[in-house]
């Protein structure tokens, strides 16, 4: 990962922070999320563009379900403590939070966390965030 890309990310991030929040939680809200099962996670997962993975965290910051992604579920993350996440949240507006971007060694991807409470648990969503730059066409080559 460029060095350059992620200033370069994170410059536009920053002048479109709101536009990009509101995008994510429009492209969230297509979708019911009453359903927290394995299966409509990853229905939620695979319908939603640019959402690359998604869990469920509890009040105690444990991650319930195992990560879900769009083509596989990765069991070994359920019962993780999740709680160093929150220190990318900055902004706290209505239910939704959302996280700086920031580089995800796994995927080698640069992720921004959004996630929503919802009752007694956190739904976590990362989505990659050049992909949704690109779309919203905020990103030139």
């Amino acid at each position: 990962m460029e060095r350059e890309e992620l200033d370069r990310i994170e410059e536009i991030y920053c002048h479109h922070r709101e536009k990009i929040r509101n995008y994510l939680i429009h492209l969230l809200r297509k979708h019911e999320k009453e359903d927290y099962s394995i299966e409509g996670l990853q229905k939620l997962v695979k319908e939603t563009p640019f959402l690359m993975v998604a869990y469920v965290v509890n009040d105690d910051c444990i991650q319930e379900s195992p990560n879900i992604y769009k083509d596989h579920i990765k069991e070994e993350k359920k019962g993780l403590n999740r709680r160093s996440f929150l220190r990318y949240i900055t902004t706290k507006r209505d239910k939704y939070f959302m996280s700086d971007p920031y580089y995800n060694e796994t995927s080698g991807k640069i992720y921004v966390l959004l996630y929503e409470e919802h009752e007694n648990k956190m739904l976590f969503f990362n989505f990659d965030i050049k992909a949704v730059l690109q779309e919203m066409g905020l990103w030139e080559e």
